[in-house]
C-alpha cells in the first residue's frame, strides 16, 4: 500500500491547485463538523475519501471532494500541499495539529479521522492504518499543551486565617494568586507581583491594629 502513496507523490509537477486553495484558504465551520459527522457516523460516508498515512508524516488523500480537502486542512499542513486529478498531498506537522487543538479538534478526534477513512487496502494487510510513529507523535503534541510551567513565586506565612482569606482575595483579584495551602494559611505569590501584595499586606495589618 506504501507503494500506491509514494509512487507518485515525489517529483510530480502539481495540477489543479485553484479549487484545493479556494477549499482550504482558512479553517471553515463546515469543515468542523464535517469532521465530526464523520466521526459520528456508523459506518465511513458513501462520498469518496481513501487516506494513506506514511511514516514521514505525509498525508496521501484520496478525493475530489473540497470538504474533504478543507476538513483535511484543519489539521493538515496546507502550505505545502500537492495535487493530481484525484489525490492530494499534505503533511502531518506540529503546527498544523496544534492549530487544530486550538480550534477544539481534539488528538483523538483526528487519529479517529485517519484510522476511519484509511485506504481500503490498508486494511487486507497487517500494517497499522496509522504508522505508529505518526500517532504517538500526535498524541504527544497534544500533551505539549498541559505538560508543567515553572514559575518564580513568593511565600508568604500569614498570621492568621483572617489574613489568609483577606490577602488571598485582594490577590486572586489582582491576578497575581500562584496557590494557596488554607490549612497551613500559606499562600504563593507571583513574584511579579510581590511588592503589590506585600504593601496590602502592611495596609491590611496597620488596619487590623488600628481596629482592636
Amino acid at each position: 500500500p506504501g507503494a500506491m502513496g509514494m509512487g507518485i507523490s515525489n517529483n510530480t509537477p502539481a495540477m489543479g491547485n485553484s479549487m484545493a486553495a479556494a477549499a482550504m484558504e482558512k479553517p471553515s465551520a463546515s469543515a468542523i463538523q464535517s469532521l465530526q459527522h464523520s466521526l459520528a457516523a456508523p459506518t465511513p460516508s458513501s462520498s469518496h475519501l481513501a487516506l494513506i498515512i506514511q511514516t514521514n508524516f505525509q498525508v496521501v488523500a484520496y478525493t475530489k471532494s473540497k470538504l474533504h480537502i478543507s476538513t483535511l486542512g484543519l489539521f493538515c499542513d496546507i502550505s505545502s500541499y500537492r495535487r493530481l486529478p484525484n489525490v492530494i498531498f499534505f503533511h502531518l506537522t506540529r503546527d498544523s495539529v496544534r492549530s487544530a487543538f486550538r480550534l477544539g479538534v481534539t488528538a483523538e478526534q483526528i487519529l479517529r479521522f485517519l484510522y476511519k477513512n484509511a485506504h481500503p487496502m490498508l486494511r487486507e494487510g497487517d500494517l497499522p492504518l496509522v504508522p505508529t510513529n505518526v500517532s504517538d507523535q500526535i498524541l504527544l503534541w497534544d500533551q505539549e499543551r498541559t505538560r508543567v510551567v515553572m514559575d518564580e513565586v513568593w511565600a508568604h506565612q500569614c498570621r492568621d486565617a483572617a489574613e489568609f482569606a483577606a490577602v488571598g482575595q485582594y490577590a486572586s483579584d489582582a491576578d497575581a494568586l500562584a496557590w494557596g495551602a488554607a490549612h497551613k494559611n500559606k499562600l504563593y505569590i507571583h513574584f511579579r507581583q510581590a511588592e503589590q501584595i506585600s504593601a496590602f499586606i502592611r495596609r491590611w495589618r496597620t488596619k487590623s491594629l488600628s481596629g482592636r
